[in-house]
């Protein structure tokens, strides 16, 4: 339910961020708030609390985010506490988002690798990236030392594993297969 109902808002407030030509600064700022919520669960716990007055929400809103976020986002968000939705905010954000990639024709790519990637060889991958799929890139990253050596990327459902352990787990099906003859 709150996926349907997280689209239908995201719809209306990409709208809004588009007729004010505002996407980078509305996605900017509602990972921000999105950023607060993960980070402060004595906020989250107010904003979700029932027995919290609405208005008192809506000040605590107004108090918090009045300087730094849009006039018309933070009007959004009292919108949502009004109809007790402020709790499916992340998933409200992370649909904006994906409109966000969407219209700017930017695809995520996850990456994992058994150590960190130096800056050279980030922007390596990402400049084979755009050239491969021909549109921006946004590389997500993360260290998984499970993978012994190589890299591991995903792009929507496609993964390339280039993985050591991918490798070892091959050769052992091979010399199975084989030892089974």
């Amino acid at each position: 339910m709150a996926g349907i109902a997280a689209k239908s808002y995201c719809d209306a407030l990409f709208e809004i961020a588009k007729e004010e030509n505002k996407l980078d600064i509305y996605k900017e700022q509602l990972l921000l708030v999105k950023s607060t919520m993960a980070s402060d669960t004595k906020f989250v716990s107010v904003m979700n609390h029932p027995k919290i007055h609405k208005e008192e929400k809506k000040q605590l809103l107004e108090t918090i985010y009045k300087d730094s976020i849009e006039h018309m986002l933070l009007n959004f968000l009292k919108i949502l506490v009004d109809k007790n939705r402020f709790r499916i905010l992340p998933d409200i954000t992370k649909e904006f988002v994906k409109c966000y990639n969407v219209e700017n024709h930017i695809q995520v790519v996850y990456v994992n690798s058994a150590t960190a990637l130096n800056d050279e060889q980030i922007a390596k991958l990402k400049v084979a990236l755009m050239n491969k799929l021909n549109q921006k890139v946004e590389l997500v990253l993360r260290v998984d030392e499970d993978l012994m050596a190589g890299i591991r990327i995903k792009i929507n459902d496609q993964i390339i594993d280039n993985t050591a352990k991918n490798k070892l787990e091959r050769l052992k099906k091979v010399v199975a297969s084989e030892a089974n003859k």
